[in-house]
């Protein structure tokens, strides 16, 4: 792993950490760097994360400050991230060498979308990890399984199944399966559960 990745990925670390112990901010990991302990190696040059500030009232406007505070780095300016996160709910910025992207996530515990109610399941049940020899929160094994299937893309689907078989009687499959069925993607678990080792074939069943 570059050097310059696994600094990012510890300024970040060390600031979510603080802001969770000053702030009681919680969050977690999610995305493709967790293929490095869920499924299968893959270089991924983002870092997604998911924060819950609303749970503490922290305005967006006040988070980006503490951004700035840390040395992070706007992609343009920070007017206009402000400007795109009140419409999304989502911020992207970089480091402080300006090199790598975070994908920020804000959690949104009112939404009835598919995409943003995940996030919501998985605070819940986040889970303590060392990845790239730094303590932190990350989405745990069954709900980054359900988030990829969620979000129902080829590569998804293939990080979905890398970690099915990976840790295959090691999962929580009743709590996966109700999830799934709260979150209307019962089939696409069916189908992974199934054995189906290859994302066009799953694709192609879904399309039936």
């Amino acid at each position: 792993m570059e050097i310059s990745f696994l600094s990012a990925f510890k300024q970040l670390i060390n600031f979510l950490e603080d802001l969770e112990r000053k702030k009681k901010v919680k969050y977690f990991i999610v995305g493709g760097i967790l293929t490095n302990i869920y499924s299968d190696f893959r270089i991924t040059r983002d870092i997604d994360f998911v924060v819950d500030i609303d749970s503490v009232n922290i305005s967006i406007d006040e988070y980006v400050n503490f951004l700035k505070n840390k040395e992070f780095q706007p992609i343009q300016d920070w007017k206009t991230a402000i400007f795109l996160a009140n419409e999304s709910n989502f911020i992207q910025f970089l480091d402080k060498q300006g090199m790598i992207k975070f994908d920020n996530y804000f959690l949104d515990k009112f939404s009835k979308s598919k995409y943003k109610r995940i996030g919501v399941f998985s605070l819940k049940h986040r889970v303590r990890e060392t990845l790239f020899d730094t303590e932190c929160w990350i989405i745990s094994k069954e709900d980054f399984i359900i988030s990829k299937l969620v979000y129902g893309g080829w590569q998804d689907y293939t990080d979905a199944l890398g970690c099915w078989i990976r840790n295959q009687g090691n999962l929580k499959i009743p709590y996966m399966e109700q999830t799934c069925r709260e979150l209307e993607i019962k089939r696409e678990l069916e189908l992974l559960i199934s054995g189906i080792d290859d994302p066009d074939e799953f694709f192609n069943k879904m399309n039936q």
